[in-house]
């Protein structure tokens, strides 16, 4: 029996070595996602609107010639302070999402690939908000912004992305594909 059992183990630990592709599902590769998401910090306030809100806040900042992502570009030349206390609402509402959302992968689907050493993956991305405190929704109340963000809840969505170990496959590489 003994044996058999380490006739066993050594045939999986020989199979092993040769999984030169990381599962979709590896906490490596979930934990890359989350930091991939994480450092986007506006990615959160975007999933935590609706899409009339979204819609809105991308028109006022092309307006002014910009993505929302370039208003901290834009702010490093504000020396006087006045660009910052113009945004100031709106960088109050990415600093509380990217403070309260919960952030958790499900359903995953490994995509047929002839690469040997990528894994092109779909995921089902939930991001849980709780209802922002009534002291920090007052501010936003008379404004058109709207979504899970103030109310609390749910947004769940579909990514898209591919995973591979390095050389010696002690890191994972993982690249957000629809994003």
């Amino acid at each position: 029996m003994k044996k058999v059992f380490l006739s066993l183990l050594s045939a999986l630990l020989f199979f092993g070595c040769f999984d030169t592709k990381p599962k979709c599902d590896d906490e490596d590769v979930k934990l890359t996602l989350k930091s991939i998401l994480d450092d986007d910090e506006w990615v959160y306030v975007e999933y935590g609107l609706n899409e009339q809100s979204l819609k809105t806040l991308r028109m006022i900042s092309a307006s002014k010639g910009m993505d929302i992502r370039d208003i901290e570009a834009l702010l490093l030349s504000d020396t006087i302070g006045i660009l910052r206390a113009h945004f100031k609402p709106l960088l109050d509402l990415k600093d509380y999402a990217n403070e309260v959302v919960y952030t958790s992968f499900g359903s995953f689907i490994t995509q047929d690939s002839n690469d040997k050493k990528t894994t092109f993956c779909k995921a089902s991305l939930k991001l849980t908000y709780p209802q922002m405190p009534n002291d920090m929704r007052k501010k936003y109340e008379k404004g058109s912004l709207r979504g899970v963000l103030f109310d609390g809840g749910e947004y769940e969505t579909q990514i898209s992305y591919s995973a591979q170990f390095s050389d010696d496959k002690k890191q994972v590489f993982v690249e957000l594909l629809d994003y």
